[in-house]
This record gives C-alpha cells, sequence and structure tokens, in this order.
C-alpha cells in the first residue's frame, strides 16, 4: 500500500507530483490485487464489484492551488446593513450538569470577601436576598427528612423583619406556610436539634421539612437556605461581576447558580458577563501565545458562536456547555496580556452577513481544505462554503499527517455501537467534495449487506481525525490515511496562525477568507 499526499510548499509541488506518477503504477497493482482478494468475501451484487476502491486520486485537493494573495476589493460591505449590538450580555455556562451533575458544590473567594447569596431573575439578573462575609460557601440539597432545624418561636411581619431577627440568633430567615420565621442550626437528626436548643435555651422547637430544601452552609452551618419547592440557589462574590470565584480546581469571573435536577443533584452554571466569558475561552481553543491577530480573530468567532447559540440548551438552563459540544471554557487561569487584550481590542465585534449574525465554527486544522456547512451540520450558509486552503501548508500544524488502520471487525463494531445494522466489513466506498473532502462512505458487509452514511459520521464514526483522508485496503483491514484535525467547517485556527505570522493578514482579513461573504461589525 502506498499513500502519497502532495502536501508541501508550492516550489515542492513539482517534484512530489512526478513521485505521484511514478509510484502511481505500483498503487495501481496494489488495488488490483485489494480488489481481487475481495472477490473471495463479498457477494456478487456487493458495491466492491460496483467500481474499484483502494487509494483515491490525489488531484482532489492534498495541495491547495488558491493564490494566498487575497483581493480585498472583493470583500463584502457591511456598512450597508443595519448590525444592530448583541443583545445578550450575560452568559449562562453549564460546569456540572447531567450525568456530572454534583451532590454539594464548594466555592471560595480568589478575590473579594464573602458572597451575596439569592437568586437569578429571568436567568441573567441577580437578585440579592442576603450576604455573608464568609469567604467559602457549600451549596447542598436535604431531601424531606433530612437536616433537622430548631424553629425559633415567633412569626414576623415580613422577610426584612424576620432576618433582623436571625442576626440576634446566628440564625436565617425562611417562610414556612406562608409565615415568616426564624430558623437555628443544622443538624442529623431530632435528638441532636433539642440537645442544642436546651444546651443554649433557644425559644422554640425541633423542625424538618417534609419537603427538600435547598442550602447554603459554611463550615458545616447553615447560613441561608431557599423557600421550600424553589429549585435554585446563586451567589455572587461581593466585588460583583469582576470578582474570581474558585470552584472545581477553575477560577471564574461572575456568579454561580446551583439549579436543583430531577435525579436530586445540583447542575452549577456559571453566569458571566459575555467579554469575560471570551476571556475565558481563547486560551483554552488557541495558544494564548499565537500571533495577536489570530487571536483576535479567534476571539470575534468565541463571541460570534455565543450569541447565536443563546439559550441552545435552554431545557437544562444554560446557553452553552464548557466543553467541546460547544466551545471549551476554563475561566481565567490560562488567560494572560495578550489573549485578554485580543477579547478587549475586538468587544461587542461579531462575523455577520448581510446584517445577519452568523452561525460559526472553526477547528484546529483542514489539511488543505475546508468543507461546506451543508456536508458538516447541516448548515446551508452562504458562508460556510468549502474552500481550498493555501495556508496552512506555511507551517507545522496539528494532525499534519495521520494515518490509522481499521479492520473489518472493528468497523462493524463501531458501526454497530451507532446503532447501524451490519457484518463485518469487506469493502467500502468514499465519496468525495470538490475540495476534497470526505462527505460520505459506503460500506458492504460479508453477507452483501449495503450501509452509507454522510456527514462528520464518516470520521467520527470510524475514531479519524477529521473528514480528508484516502482508504486502501489490504486483505482484511482498510488504511485510512489523511491531513487535518477537526470537523473542517469555518476557521481553520492553525490557517490563522499562518495567515498571520507567516503573510501578515489582520483578524478581518482572516474572518473574511474563511466565511465567504461575511464581514465583521
Amino acid at each position: 500500500m502506498i499513500l502519497v499526499y502532495c502536501k508541501k510548499s508550492a516550489q515542492h509541488t513539482g517534484r512530489y507530483r512526478t513521485e505521484y506518477h511514478m509510484l502511481r503504477k505500483s498503487a495501481l497493482l496494489k488495488n488490483f490485487m485489494a480488489l481481487a482478494a475481495s472477490l473471495f468475501l463479498c457477494l456478487p451484487d456487493s458495491a466492491a464489484f460496483a467500481e474499484p476502491y483502494g487509494i483515491e486520486p490525489l488531484e482532489k485537493g492534498y495541495t491547495a492551488a488558491q493564490s494566498t494573495q487575497l483581493d480585498r476589493s472583493l470583500y463584502a460591505d457591511g456598512s450597508r446593513y443595519e448590525n444592530p449590538p448583541a443583545e445578550l450580555e450575560t452568559v449562562r455556562i453549564g460546569i456540572d450538569y447531567g450525568k456530572e451533575a454534583v451532590g454539594k458544590a464548594l466555592f471560595k473567594n480568589f478575590s473579594g470577601g464573602g458572597f451575596a447569596l439569592g437568586y437569578y431573575a429571568g436567568g441573567r439578573s441577580f437578585i440579592e436576598l442576603f450576604r455573608t462575609e464568609k469567604s467559602s460557601v457549600e451549596v447542598s440539597f436535604s431531601a424531606g427528612g433530612g437536616s433537622w432545624h430548631i424553629l425559633i418561636d415567633g412569626e414576623y411581619e415580613s422577610r426584612d423583619k424576620a432576618e433582623i431577627a436571625a442576626l440576634a440568633y446566628g440564625g436565617f430567615a425562611r417562610e414556612i406556610d406562608g409565615k415568616h420565621r426564624v430558623l437555628y442550626g443544622s443538624y442529623s437528626s431530632r435528638a441532636e436539634a433539642e440537645k442544642i436548643r436546651d444546651r443554649f435555651r433557644l425559644p422554640g422547637t425541633a423542625y424538618c421539612s417534609e419537603k427538600g430544601r435547598l442550602s447554603i452552609s459554611s463550615g458545616g452551618e447553615i447560613i441561608f437556605s431557599a423557600e421550600e419547592g424553589e429549585t435554585a440557589l446563586a451567589l455572587l462574590p461581593l466585588e460583583g461581576e469582576k470578582g474570581l470565584t474558585e470552584y472545581g480546581g477553575e477560577r471564574y469571573h461572575g456568579g454561580f447558580e446551583c439549579a436543583l435536577n430531577e435525579a436530586g443533584m445540583l447542575n452549577v452554571i456559571n453566569c458571566v458577563e459575555l467579554e469575560d466569558y471570551v476571556k475565558g475561552v481563547i486560551p483554552y481553543e488557541m495558544s494564548y501565545a499565537w500571533p495577536y491577530e489570530a487571536l483576535k480573530a479567534q476571539a470575534v468567532c468565541a463571541r460570534t458562536y455565543a450569541v447565536y447559540n443563546q439559550d441552545k440548551y435552554a431545557e437544562m438552563g444554560f446557553d452553552l456547555t464548557d466543553d467541546t459540544e460547544s466551545q471549551v471554557y476554563r475561566g481565567t487561569k490560562e488567560a494572560n496580556e495578550l489573549s485578554d487584550s485580543a477579547v478587549d481590542s475586538t468587544a461587542g465585534q461579531l462575523v455577520r452577513w448581510r446584517g445577519e449574525i452568523c452561525e460559526v465554527y472553526y477547528f484546529a486544522s483542514d489539511g488543505g481544505a475546508t468543507e461546506d456547512g451543508i456536508n458538516v451540520f447541516d448548515a446551508d450558509r452562504p458562508y460556510l462554503t468549502g474552500k481550498p486552503d493555501p495556508f496552512e501548508q506555511a507551517v507545522d500544524f496539528t494532525g499534519e499527517n495521520w494515518s490509522t488502520r481499521r479492520s473489518g471487525e472493528n468497523i462493524a463494531g463501531r458501526l454497530q455501537s451507532r446503532g447501524y445494522e451490519i457484518g463485518t466489513v469487506c469493502a467500502l466506498q468514499a465519496e468525495y467534495s470538490d475540495t476534497g473532502n470526505v462527505i460520505a462512505i459506503s460500506f458492504t458487509d460479508i453477507d452483501g449487506n449495503n450501509l452509507r452514511i454522510q456527514g462528520r459520521e464518516c470520521y467520527t464514526t470510524l475514531g479519524l481525525s477529521n473528514c480528508r483522508f484516502h482508504i486502501a485496503q489490504e486483505e482484511n483491514s482498510f488504511t485510512f490515511a489523511g491531513s487535518g484535525w477537526g470537523h473542517n467547517c469555518g476557521m481553520s485556527q492553525w490557517g490563522a496562525n499562518a495567515m498571520a505570522s507567516v503573510y501578515g493578514y489582520d483578524y478581518e482579513d482572516i474572518i473574511r477568507f474563511y466565511f465567504t461573504g461575511a464581514y465583521i461589525a
């Protein structure tokens, strides 16, 4: 099996093409032998008999032919359109949720002295109900029959008066059966609560709600709790949005909401200003040591992605996840002056097409050409147009060359794990787009059953790095070899690096190249 990729600089293209033609004759013999072997494995009506397969023609675009000179006279004039600012000011990011939801959530001040406690009205506006100077607090949920308290005698006309009374006891105010009361302490049993009551001669009775309750404690002592039936509590460092809070080993701007899910666990959500969110994305999606113009392009993409995808996970109570399902976001630890400056210098700027906010995507490297959005995300957008990418080849990029071998049994297992019905694969045929990326694959098993998959599944199902690859078959296995890392739709991060570092283009050039007809506003 011989695979040759012409992915070097232009001055070397001729030599690699010569080597390609010399090796092609040997490759054809390999293909013939592979096809002959398949006759013993596949039934006569299988796809293998339709046409030869194996090493696909390299002319499909592994070497980008497009010039590295951009014609700015062709840039769209964004000033012709209304470009209203984004209405999204606060972003809700799922940190721990679903299967990763927690039983307790511990928060610590990294900067600031204490926390404001309350809730988020409409999910985005913090309403303070109480504050504490404690620098470490824990949010938890006690099911009915859980924590016991001492219910202090007396009722109050308002919550404010109940909170004033609570200060005298070191307790907290709570509405119980429609009346404002004061609770003291948190104990594991009635006996323990009564013991404390008697020791300190507190006027009241042991009390345990039949309903579950969210509460915030510090040092084992409850300092605030939600009303019965409420399913979320929130906190904000007393320095406000610019305070820093430690959670899960990371440091975050903004506040946090802990929302009870159906399993009785807590979904932890970071509620953070849009620009601070983008600052927490940049150093995790692109190295902070990269060219400044590339960082600015990344900032515009990250901001646009957040605005376009507002409420994407509304059923779970947030806009975006903190991982590659959305954008990798880890707060402030890895940010530096350069990455923060890239965000500040592009503040509010979005990728647009004829006034509309774009559905943007980005990835590590394309290996020579990007792909149409319709073939990757089923997103038929005029600005998500696949094109040869002549820039990446100027740098050593992630996934520059990769290859992996899969047996027919392995491929069948991977397909079956996705719910497809197919046996041991003995033949397959890839379909390529105009830019040379795989957009569909047809499989045939040893019983003659056929299956066709398309889009991102072509590489994700097979565990490959991206959609830009060729296939060669040996007797009982297939070798996939290609270039690039990611889904190939939108902006190549390594391409952005090369455009800035090698060719001197700015972030506007980068965005306009990768998003056809789009502009920044």
